[in-house]
């Protein structure tokens, strides 16, 4: 039996607003000025710490920021989260019709205490088998967090039997790195050309055509 595991933001979750405002308060707390929307899209994906390490750097701010700024994120999310939780179109629909027909499973760099609840709120939980992520004091590469996964189910080193999928080249570097195939999403962060570049085993522009790719 096949099993799928899936990123969060930009994969299941339509995460734009509720990431933009919280990531705007955080900033406007420290007296630094707010991003917009498409540069927030080049930064969603990696872990949180690596995602501000890398926006203070283009800033030319220091990296003393990075910790208060994760402290009034964190602040601010749980806030915005749950309530401004959207699931991308057809996807609810996709995991129902893989339901029973596949192993599910959750991958992601956000970290549990808050991907559960947005899970949970959106019904998507209910789909899968595992929901693995970082704890919130921890700084996990997603390489790590999916090899958690896959002992977790007890993965039996057939990479034809495992998928990520996800939209950013994480994911792809994560499932190259475990040794598990990989399929990237075209409607998430990322774009067709990063996850070609990282060597995606195949894209898929849309939930239908990804469903199509998993055979329903």
């Amino acid at each position: 039996m096949l099993t799928c595991l899936f990123d969060v933001d930009g994969t299941l979750v339509d995460s734009r607003r509720p990431i933009l405002t919280a990531l705007n308060g955080a900033l406007g707390d420290h007296g630094q000025a707010p991003i917009s929307e498409e540069e927030l899209w080049r930064h969603v994906g990696p872990p949180l710490h690596d995602t501000l390490t890398a926006l203070l750097a283009e800033r030319e701010a220091g990296p003393d920021l990075v910790g208060p700024l994760i402290d009034s994120f964190r602040h601010h999310y749980a806030a915005t989260s749950v309530a401004m939780a959207r699931s991308y179109e057809g996807i609810p629909e996709l995991l129902e019709r893989l339901h029973g027909s596949a192993r599910l499973g959750v991958v992601t760099s956000k970290p549990v205490p808050f991907a559960r609840p947005i899970l949970e709120t959106l019904d998507l939980d209910g789909f899968v088998e595992i929901i693995e992520g970082p704890g919130l004091d921890e700084m996990e590469p997603k390489t790590e967090t999916l090899g958690r996964a896959l002992r977790l189910l007890n993965h039996s080193g057939r990479k034809e039997s495992f998928v990520m999928i996800g939209d950013r080249r994480h994911d792809i570097d994560a499932a190259r790195a475990n040794g598990i195939g990989s399929i990237g999403v075209g409607w998430g962060f990322g774009t067709v050309a990063e996850l070609t570049e990282a060597g995606a085993d195949r894209i898929a522009a849309t939930p239908a055509a990804l469903g199509a790719m998993l055979g329903i």
